[in-house]
């Protein structure tokens, strides 16, 4: 595990993270940053314990002294909203937010991707607005859908794949957001922000969406 000054921008960490899981590719199984750590999975049949430090130690010295500029993206992501997506939405109706309020409250803001971590791609997403927070469920689901746009607490996130998970779902992307055998794996970095738009069953069918 990496540790940060608190100084360090949210887009640092995703570049250097993009780095190390580039430049150590033929060593690490899985980079996952988050708020001002990195985690790094490595196999230590190909590179021990002492030669990881080192290599990353060097990668981010040199990048440091590049002062390699750091840069975000904006992503749109589209969102089929309805009841047949959004598998918690009686969960929000008992607390008086019916599908258009709680679609209208979720596609409102520009979120900041402040973590990437959970599964491979899962990407969290701050803040949803305090009228749509909800704890996580109780019992998980043994499998949540590929694509689910979900809420728990005040974070929301898209299921890059087909997975357990507690979180309250509200849609479904058609979009692919974790391709394992494509660089990068992931369209998102820390500090890139997201919106999500609504869009109808057909084009959510157009894109490529199952249901």
């Amino acid at each position: 595990m990496l540790h940060f000054d608190d100084v360090i921008s949210e887009q640092q960490i995703g570049l250097y993270a993009g780095a190390i899981g580039q430049q150590l590719q033929m060593a690490v199984m899985n980079v996952v940053p988050a708020y001002h750590t990195i985690l790094v999975e490595y196999l230590p049949f190909r590179l021990d314990e002492v030669s990881i430090i080192l290599a990353i130690e060097t990668l981010l010295n040199e990048m440091a002294d590049k002062k390699v500029a750091t840069s975000s993206q904006h992503h749109v992501i589209p969102v089929l909203y309805n009841e047949e997506t959004a598998l918690d939405l009686p969960r929000f109706v008992e607390k008086g937010v019916h599908l258009e309020h709680l679609i209208s409250l979720h596609t409102t803001p520009c979120y900041s991707v402040s973590a990437i971590g959970f599964t491979p791609g899962f990407a969290f997403l701050s803040d949803v607005d305090e009228r749509i927070s909800l704890p996580r469920l109780s019992s998980p689901r043994l499998q949540v859908p590929k694509g689910s746009v979900a809420i728990a607490d005040n974070k929301t996130a898209i299921y890059p794949s087909a997975t357990p998970g507690g979180w309250n779902i509200i849609g479904r992307t058609p979009l692919e957001v974790y391709q394992p055998n494509h660089i990068p794996i992931t369209p998102f970095n820390i500090g890139d922000t997201v919106a999500f738009k609504a869009i109808s069953e057909k084009e959510f069918l157009n894109l490529g969406g199952m249901l």
